[in-house]
């Protein structure tokens, strides 16, 4: 089971998520291509300061935006990412929890 914290912060948007544990193989590959693709859509496209760990044997993984761009770019790329998650979630109940 996989199981994502949406972090928001204190005008509730969302500023990162927590991705903790590995599950179905299709399911973890979804999960790792939108995360990593945020990733590096918000380092590429945004002048945003985030941070991101990701465990060296993969599974768990951490985005924290700490400082969003003038134009709200970073913002929806968040937005879309915890988008997708639950898109993923409606289609695999069994296999993924985001709690937001």
């Amino acid at each position: 089971m996989i199981n994502i914290n949406v972090i928001r912060n204190n005008e509730n948007e969302i500023c990162g998520v927590k991705i903790d544990n590995h599950g179905d193989p299709i399911v973890c590959s979804a999960v790792s291509i939108l995360f990593l693709n945020t990733c590096n859509s918000i380092e590429e496209f945004t002048d945003a300061h985030f941070e991101v760990e990701i465990a060296p044997e993969g599974g768990d993984a951490v985005l924290i935006v700490s400082e969003f761009d003038t134009k709200g770019k970073a913002r929806l790329l968040m937005d879309s990412l915890v988008l997708g998650l639950k898109s993923i979630e409606e289609s695999y109940k069994d296999d993924i929890i985001v709690c937001d």
